[in-house]
């Protein structure tokens, strides 16, 4: 089976924010810049989107699509070990016991 060249498709992408939507969205540009056919013409975004889009258009300035992931991975994977030791962590009594935020609700009464 012969592969073709094809045409780079250009496309401008709008990031969304939230922190658990912002490692989403990594691990999705991180897909999108393996393709060689794909080119992102624009990029923006709001709170962890605009983190995302920050580092995509200063990583592939440095290095191209590579460049990108690469700038991507370093901050993602230091977001994710800074977690690791807040202070903001659940217990592990709360973990067991299915309390899955730190925020502490009142009953309605």
């Amino acid at each position: 089976m012969e592969v073709t060249a094809r045409e780079p498709v250009l496309v401008d992408l709008a990031l969304q924010g939230g922190g658990s939507h912002g490692a989403f969205t990594w691990g999705v540009l991180d897909r999108l810049l393996e393709e060689p056919w794909l080119r992102i013409e624009a990029i923006s975004g709001t709170s962890a989107g605009a983190m995302n889009a920050a580092l995509v258009a200063d990583g592939w300035t440095q290095g191209g699509a590579a460049g990108a992931r690469a700038v991507l991975d370093a901050y993602w994977r230091r977001v994710s070990h800074a977690a690791a030791f807040s202070p903001l962590q659940r217990s592990p009594l709360d973990r067991l016991m299915g309390r899955w935020t730190t925020t502490r609700r009142r009953p309605m009464s």
